[in-house]
């Protein structure tokens, strides 16, 4: 690709982009300032745009699979199936909107994360980060109700968990349970069908509307790259369609990754209420009261010991409970014995680890010197003629995996074809950074001169 194709084409996306914005003047989506990068940024300061994208691939997909599924206890699975087995292209929509959803608890919690040590709910981010927190927990009960909605043996696990929890609150317990699960099956599937299509989006949507900043960073490459992982996830790890459910079957089964620390406590013996609500409201008001609580002016977490050993702590205490819960011991011969989980190995474990990885962390961060930061890495240039050639071979790779999408469809072997389309917007997102990298260059070449 020469230069001079290379020009054309960045006036003509520049002419394009133009054309757009001017269009967009008057109307609302303007109250939002989008910004383009011209070059490489971190993808961790926009991962809420980014689980945004994810949610609105979720609403297409969605959309598709409710043209056929049918919210009844007799004919949800039935209706899966038939999306999975017969329609066109519903198995593919299928495994898209299943790791989507998946992908976007993830990056939702990263993104929780990465803002909590870089300390970005200070700086007059208080609303900003309390709704946020709260989106938070409604993608985890969007996920839950989602995934119930095919009515197998491992949603009626989570059912199960989820009716115990509800019915084993003090007080209130007993009087909310019957409005958000009904009288039996029969009632909560089309409640839970509700709150997944409908009330929960709309909920999320109009904190949405709170939380998001007025600058929003569209980063093409990345988008296409986070696009590319959903298809190869779901090429190599399939959606499986599980077991019909069925109440007299004693099938052990585990739930999502998302809910497998609460299933750990329960499994340990803890009391339902304790496990599945007590314990992670104690966590979600932690994260809530944090920018209430950490009023220092200082934002790196090197500079704050507390606080980061604070996170430290509790990603230790999330990832081995999150472990452990997939564990189980089939050298056991009932069901309940390769469930089970001894509580004093359980809790003295994840004892040691919380606060030997709170203290060990609060204390290097104590006594470490604050000395100068290291310099930051030079950035690799590259010069026009390599630029030319990366691009050319990437359009070339994407053309191939392209039609490694279209072939495999053809012969029918879909999760080949779901891995080929993920390669071919992963190399995509690499060419569209090539593109801008080359421009930047030449930018950078022309203000020089």
């Amino acid at each position: 690709m020469s230069s001079n194709n290379i020009k054309n084409v960045k006036e003509l996306v520049n002419s394009l982009w133009k054309w757009t914005v001017d269009r967009l003047e008057r109307t609302t989506i303007v109250v939002f300032k989008f910004t383009v990068p011209k070059q490489y940024v971190s993808p961790f300061g926009y991962l809420g745009t980014l689980t945004a994208i994810v949610f609105a691939i979720l609403g297409v997909s969605g959309a598709f699979l409710m043209f056929y599924y049918r919210p009844d206890v007799e004919l949800a699975f039935l209706s899966v199936q038939e999306i999975q087995e017969k329609v066109p292209f519903g198995y593919i929509m299928r495994n898209i909107h299943y790791h989507a959803s998946n992908l976007m608890v993830l990056l939702a919690v990263l993104h929780l994360y990465y803002q909590y040590f870089s300390g970005r709910y200070k700086i007059k981010n208080e609303v900003l980060w309390v709704t946020g927190v709260i989106l938070g927990v409604l993608t985890v009960l969007e996920a839950y109700t989602g995934y119930n909605l095919i009515m197998n043996q491992r949603a009626l696990l989570a059912v199960n968990i989820g009716m115990g929890l509800t019915y084993s609150a003090p007080l209130l317990g007993p009087t909310i349970a019957p409005i958000f699960l009904g009288g039996g099956l029969f009632d909560l599937i089309i409640r839970f069908y509700a709150l997944h299509v409908f009330i929960l989006p709309l909920i999320m949507l109009l904190l949405a509307v709170v939380h998001f900043p007025r600058a929003l960073v569209i980063d093409f490459p990345i988008i296409s790259a986070v696009v590319g992982v959903i298809f190869i996830s779901a090429g190599l790890f399939p959606a499986e369609l599980g077991i019909r459910f069925d109440l007299t079957r004693g099938v052990v089964e585990v739930p999502e990754w998302y809910l497998t620390a609460i299933y750990a406590f329960l499994r340990a013996g803890t009391e339902r209420f304790t496990a599945g609500a007590l314990l992670p409201l104690l966590f979600v008001i932690l994260f809530l009261i944090v920018p209430f609580v950490d009023r220092s002016k200082k934002l790196s977490w090197r500079d704050r010991p507390f606080f980061t050993a604070l996170g430290v702590a509790s990603i230790a205490l999330v990832a081995i409970t999150t472990v452990w819960g997939f564990y189980v011991d089939f050298s056991k011969e009932t069901a309940f014995d390769q469930l089970y989980i001894e509580p004093t190995l359980f809790y003295g474990l994840i004892g040691g680890v919380t606060l030997s990885s709170f203290y060990v962390t609060y204390f290097y961060l104590s006594r470490q010197k604050r000395g100068q930061r290291p310099p930051p890495t030079r950035p690799i240039v590259l010069s026009s003629r390599a630029s030319a050639v990366l691009m050319t071979t990437l359009l070339i790779l994407v053309a191939g995996a392209v039609a490694g999408t279209f072939y495999t469809y053809s012969i029918n072997l879909p999760n080949h074809s779901m891995f080929y389309l993920g390669v071919a917007f992963i190399l995509f997102g690499l060419l569209l950074h090539i593109y801008r990298h080359t421009i930047s260059v030449e930018e950078r070449q022309k203000g020089a001169k």
